[in-house]
């Protein structure tokens, strides 16, 4: 995909999530479910439109992020930009109340390039991920992701390096739109039915003062670039009560994320189980089961 002109990479890649798309039975299936979740009103073919639109963006970040390294602070501003409205100045304005913020993002767009772009543009940040399980696609996608200035944070035991990154000035980087485990978040809602979502936003927030700003990356098709959007940081919710606090402003990023998801869903990762988990002794309305059946099947 690298080596390759960038507009047949592109091409070749969505063709194949069309292929995806129609043998990936389990995770269509996924996709489908929640989106009747999201979007109850909508026809089925609206829902498939947007899952099938789904399935291409995942493909277009593959291809951003296999061309990474051949993108330098001349080329970039051909291929992402900032949003002229909601962009730069969001953020320049987040980091003028105090150096080091928390920059609230999700799988959205092309969520690889998002951060790479927005350091060549000379803003560096630490972000989290989980480490991978094939060792040598784990150190090739580091390396690929920290080329242009930026540091990765594993997961395992991220809190306190991003508060010391937060400490020393450094912006920091969470997804937050998939499924945790219970004592990783609290359940917040997210398109009207609750969501075990990741509670360490809030928690950094809450304690350092680090001003939240959601960013996203969002294509245009006909244009064929990116636009890196900031909105403005977040007002905390401060109640006096901490872990009352937390969910407030879990729900408040939630809501964010929502707002954003409805501009261009099938920009949203949809095919991953965001309503698997539910709090205990409620049951779930949202059923994978057919999914795992079909997993099984394979």
């Amino acid at each position: 995909m690298r080596n390759v002109p960038r507009k047949l990479a592109l091409k070749t890649a969505v063709a194949i999530s069309d292929i995806a798309f129609k043998i990936d039975r389990r995770h269509r299936e996924i996709g489908m479910v929640n989106l009747r979740v999201a979007f109850p009103k909508l026809s089925e073919r609206k829902r498939e439109l947007i899952l099938r639109g789904s399935y291409h963006n995942f493909a277009r970040m593959v291809v951003e992020s296999s061309r990474l390294p051949i993108l330098n602070q001349k080329n970039i501003s051909s291929l992402a930009f900032y949003d002229p409205i909601y962009g730069i100045d969001n953020y320049l304005n987040a980091r003028k109340q105090r150096e080091g913020i928390l920059f609230m993002t999700m799988h959205y767009g092309a969520w690889e390039l998002l951060p790479y772009a927005h350091a060549l543009y000379g803003h560096p940040l630490s972000f989290v991920i989980r480490r991978l399980d094939n060792k040598y696609l784990d150190r090739l996608v580091r390396e690929s992701r920290q080329a242009s200035g930026n540091t990765v944070i594993d997961k395992k035991g991220a809190a306190r390096r991003m508060l010391q990154e937060l400490k020393h000035g450094r912006d920091v980087g969470i997804l937050i739109d998939q499924n945790v485990a219970p004592d990783e978040g609290v359940f917040a809602n997210f398109f009207g039915r609750p969501a075990s979502s990741p509670s360490i936003l809030a928690i950094l927030a809450l304690r350092t003062g680090a001003p939240v700003v959601p960013g996203t990356m969002r294509y245009n098709k006909r244009r064929d670039t990116h636009r890196i959007i900031f909105l403005p940081a977040l007002t905390p919710i401060k109640t006096g009560n901490n872990g009352n606090d937390i969910q407030l402003n879990t729900e408040q990023y939630n809501r964010t994320l929502e707002k954003l998801i409805r501009q261009k869903p099938s920009q949203w990762l949809w095919m991953h189980r965001r309503w698997k988990g539910q709090p205990e002794g409620t049951e779930n309305p949202v059923s994978y089961a057919r999914t795992k059946t079909a997993a099984a099947t394979k």
